[in-house]
């Protein structure tokens, strides 16, 4: 036999919205996930329920910290919540998909106070990769997670790269870090004695990973502390002094003094982008040349490149003083050039770079452009105007073309709503529409999109290629009605889906009350709560399958409608 009941709702609500605000309980999609456990600390909670591709109508969370006020719940999909006291808190989502389920989760978060603890100095390994064994706090029955992608969840952590590591007891971290760091055996090498030409400054390098560096010269401490310095005239004897903890003190010291005649014009080139392949003559011959030494060992005046690599050379000059030059040479690999379309303001230059080493370079453009332009053979060219341009670029014996089409903008522009009146609660974004590149907001954040928390006037610089401009959008904030969604079904059967029925909403209730009665007008449930729900039993068991319509909209409970 059905029982038809009468759903008798009295709200009587004065309501004020509440502004929004690796750990995880649950299995599956029903799962609710923290960012952390510690005291006083921005916690964010998120469920993978509300990543999935349907969006859900109704949205709310609350954190059982009624000493929080407004900021015990909020509607956003990724809330923060700062709880004051250390404790166990029960947290709630609840998911309405209009026409479907209502979904419910819970979970219990333990906040915790942050765990005072030292792991001691910094650990340095030489010479190797580390393996190190980091011990954490020892606490019976404790969770732990370190900073490893949270690979490891015990009290104990194996290191085998460098890095910072710290340990979260329970979700929340503990109070200190450790650095690990491999240094390489430092090898300091000064090079050889030199009698330098007076103002032909030498850069001694000593250099070395994780390396403090001191300085002496003829033994009187120098003020620099950086792994390179320059000599200078009249020099003497140079020592260097590295500490790489872990490894220990290495020095090195040469013997760097000047002499006339002052130095002589000299250089063997620029760095240098050569071609695969390409063979490369480097030529240190001048006038008053006497001698030559290479770092590749060679005393000939010329060497040949088929190696990229740093290459230097002492010359010594009129047999009496050195002077010395160093060229970087790096070989390109074979990948093409890499010009893409491209749009520039009106009256702007873009200056198009192809430049693969020595070589040449012929450049074309649709329509054309000044003759000096098409005819410049450097590997840059300068765009004046829109087109299509190509370029040839021939390195040795590579051949290398591009093209490119070159639009232009006539302006930025951009706009964002001036002015806002939000709800309390609401979950909003102000948003920079336009053709902008780059946004910098009044707190320094750099998105597009910005959500606007309390009320004030919200400032965004947007800028492009051709300029930029402020955005000012004023945000108020107000207390608005509380909106309430009423489910038509629910099923009481225990799956933890749409097993209870009350009212949805998305407000604080200063005055609530639902009651419901049957055909005959006998109260079946009451409640003052607003997050009380009707589970569909009457007197300790379920009442009977059944439904009523209520504004047009049939209102069904069991398995079974009724339809009258």
């Amino acid at each position: 036999m059905y029982r038809r009941l009468i759903l008798f709702l009295i709200l009587l609500a004065a309501a004020l919205f509440r502004p929004q605000t690796g750990f995880a309980q649950g299995r599956g999609v029903d799962t609710i996930a923290w960012s952390s456990a510690c005291v006083n600390s921005q916690i964010v909670f998120s469920s993978p329920l509300l990543d999935t591709f349907f969006e859900p109508d109704y949205i709310k969370w609350h954190f059982g910290d009624p000493s929080s006020g407004y900021n015990d719940s909020s509607g956003g999909k990724k809330p923060l919540h700062i709880f004051a006291s250390p404790g166990s808190y029960p947290i709630e989502l609840d998911v309405w998909y209009r026409n479907s389920d209502t979904i419910k989760i819970t979970a219990t978060i333990a906040v915790v106070t942050p765990m005072n603890f030292s792991f001691g100095p910094d650990i340095y390994v030489c010479g190797k990769a580390p393996d190190t064994l980091l011990q954490g706090p020892v606490i019976a029955g404790a969770t732990y997670t370190w900073n490893d992608a949270d690979t490891t969840h015990t009290d104990t952590l194996r290191i085998k790269k460098s890095g910072v590591y710290t340990v979260a007891v329970n979700g929340c971290g503990v109070t200190d870090s450790i650095g690990v760091y491999a240094s390489d055996t430092p090898k300091i090498d000064l090079g050889k004695d030199h009698i330098m030409c007076d103002s032909a400054n030498l850069q001694l390098n000593a250099a070395s990973q994780n390396g403090t560096y001191s300085w002496l010269l003829n033994g009187t401490l120098l003020p620099e502390t950086s792994g390179q310095i320059f000599t200078h005239a009249p020099g003497g004897r140079y020592v260097a002094v590295v500490t790489v903890p872990g490894c220990g003190v290495y020095r090195d010291t040469v013997s760097v003094t000047y002499a006339q005649p002052l130095a002589p014009p000299f250089g063997i080139g620029p760095d240098t982008l050569l071609c695969p392949n390409q063979i490369y003559k480097l030529n240190a011959a001048f006038p008053g040349a006497t001698a030559y030494d290479w770092s590749t060992a060679s005393r000939d005046s010329m060497i040949t490149i088929t190696n990229a690599g740093e290459y230097w050379v002492f010359v010594t000059y009129q047999g009496r003083c050195q002077v010395t030059d160093t060229v970087d040479v790096t070989y390109r690999n074979d990948r093409p050039l890499a010009f893409n379309d491209t749009a520039i303001c009106q009256g702007s230059t873009l200056v198009l770079n192809a430049d693969f080493g020595q070589g040449t370079y012929k450049w074309t453009s649709v329509p054309p452009q000044r003759d000096d332009q098409n005819q410049t053979g450097q590997s840059t060219y300068f765009v004046y105007r829109p087109g299509t341009y190509a370029v040839l670029a021939q390195v040795g014996q590579c051949v290398y073309t591009d093209t490119l089409t070159v639009s232009f903008d006539d302006s930025l522009k951009v706009r964002m709503i001036k002015d806002t009146t939000l709800c309390y609660g609401e979950d909003f974004m102000l948003t920079v529409q336009g053709n902008a590149d780059t946004y910098a907001w009044q707190d320094s954040s750099h998105a597009a999109t910005y959500r606007p928390t309390q009320p004030g006037i919200y400032t965004v610089v947007a800028t492009n290629g051709c300029g930029s401009d402020t955005l000012t959008a004023t945000v108020n904030f107000s207390a608005c009605s509380c909106q309430l969604l009423l489910p038509n079904a629910f099923t009481p059967n225990g799956d933890g889906r749409n097993d209870t029925f009350r009212p949805l909403h998305a407000c604080e209730m200063t005055n609530f009350e639902m009651q419901v009665y049957d055909r005959l007008g006998e109260l079946v449930f009451r409640s003052l709560n607003p997050d009380q729900a009707w589970d569909g039993t009457y007197h300790g068991r379920k009442a009977g399958v059944g439904g009523i319509r209520m504004d047009g909209q049939l209102f069904q409970y069991g398995d079974e409608t009724t339809c009258f």
